[in-house]
């Protein structure tokens, strides 16, 4: 360690220190879309220190690096600040090894933590290591400590404990329960404070995923007939079936009836057609007369980033959770759907806003999906149908 950065690490302890050069950056030295945007939300115009070019947005690279601080400071720490076991208090002698557990140091840490053997490993791994060899080593001067690892080790990610607790409900309501679920403990956390996997996947859905639905809105349903000479052209014969012929949906047990469209013409035709190629096909043509409040599972951001200013973890486990209940199913799903019909129940009678309903991926096109909260007489109430063709 040079002398002017142990100089530093007296001054201020912890994880990294301030950059006090008087030098800005831009955001084109960054691949991650959020840090451009804090940059760029966040600078002025100027020169950069690093390409020479003049920009409209530049930020002074003591306030970049400070907002790079105090991000990774929630999250890492040097390996003397992570509360690790010492390994000698486990191993006899240097050739002894724990399955799962390797030496760091002094300590021992799970294989699966989060590590970090040189601040480079870790400038790569957040998207702060640049093209830039200048700029690279203005960023690795601000840390204090080359081995760093999770401030936690043994605490799962928010992410990765709500996939697991999703996991083993879908495994307990497709093969152990299905209707008194909520009283194994397997589905009620441990921890007082912590809420149960429906409860939690509701709350998020509920506070970062609701949109309104904007009156006038079109939706597209599609049926099936096997008379092309009497094509069906009533509202009653293309909304959502009634009761006694509601089939096992996605989003829907049998004998619950609910309106499945999507928001374009080309994703009904191609789903039934999936199953029934030479179909010939009614589709309607449906206006919102009202504005709905819906579940928007599209609003999960394509990109995630670390760097993202909030639900990062909750984006995370959000993405995964959406490419799980879309995957494709057979003809005959059988227990498949038994998981996210209750998740659908949950949003629907289980959340503090009232929601209408659904929009979710297409597992053929990848396009939107809609499914609503209203059968076969409701949908009257919030539908108008506009128009009817044959394809």
């Amino acid at each position: 360690m040079g002398r002017v950065k142990a100089m530093m690490m007296e001054q201020e302890d912890g994880l990294m220190h301030s950059f006090e050069e008087d030098k800005n950056v831009c955001a084109n030295h960054f691949k991650d879309s959020y840090l451009q945007t804090y940059i760029n939300s966040s600078g002025h115009s100027g020169e950069c220190s690093y390409c020479g070019k003049t920009h409209k947005k530049v930020l002074s690279m003591k306030v970049f690096m400070d907002f790079v601080k105090s991000k990774l400071a929630q999250r890492l720490c040097p390996l003397d600040e992570a509360n690790l076991p010492l390994a000698s208090s486990y191993y006899d002698d240097e050739d002894e090894e724990i399955l799962g557990f390797s030496r760091a140091g002094c300590y021992i840490i799970p294989n699966s933590a989060e590590r970090y053997e040189s601040v480079q490993d870790l400038m790569y791994e957040y998207n702060l290591y640049t093209s830039d060899d200048s700029l690279n080593e203005d960023i690795a001067s601000c840390f204090n400590y080359d081995e760093l690892t999770k401030n936690d080790v043994f605490e799962e990610d928010l992410d990765e404990e709500l996939s697991f607790a999703w996991d083993n409900f879908v495994k307990m309501v497709k093969y152990k329960k299905r209707y008194t679920f909520f009283q194994d403990p397997y589905f009620i956390r441990q921890e007082e404070w912590k809420d149960d996997i429906l409860t939690e996947i509701n709350q998020l859905c509920g506070n970062i995923l609701t949109i309104i639905l904007p009156s006038g809105t079109t939706i597209f349903r599609g049926r099936p007939n096997d008379n092309p000479k009497k094509p069906r052209t009533s509202f009653k014969d293309l909304t959502a079936p009634p009761t006694e012929f509601a089939k096992e949906n996605r989003m829907s047990a049998t004998g619950i009836s609910m309106f499945y469209g999507a928001l374009d013409s080309a994703t009904p035709v191609a789903e039934i057609r999936n199953y029934d190629s030479g179909a010939v096909i009614d589709l309607g043509e449906f206006v919102l007369k009202k504005e709905l409040v819906v579940v928007d599972l599209f609003k999960i951001p394509k990109e995630l980033s670390f760097w993202m200013p909030q639900y990062f973890r909750e984006y995370k486990f959000l993405k995964k959770f959406h490419s799980e209940i879309t995957k494709p199913i057979t003809k005959n799903p059988g227990i498949e759907y038994v998981p996210t019909q209750i998740f659908t129940e949950y949003i629907r009678f289980m959340n503090s806003k009232h929601i209408d309903g659904i929009i979710y991926k297409s597992s053929l096109t990848g396009k939107k999906n809609i499914v609503l909260f209203y059968d076969n007489t409701t949908t009257a109430d919030i539908l108008d149908l506009k128009n009817v063709s044959i394809v």
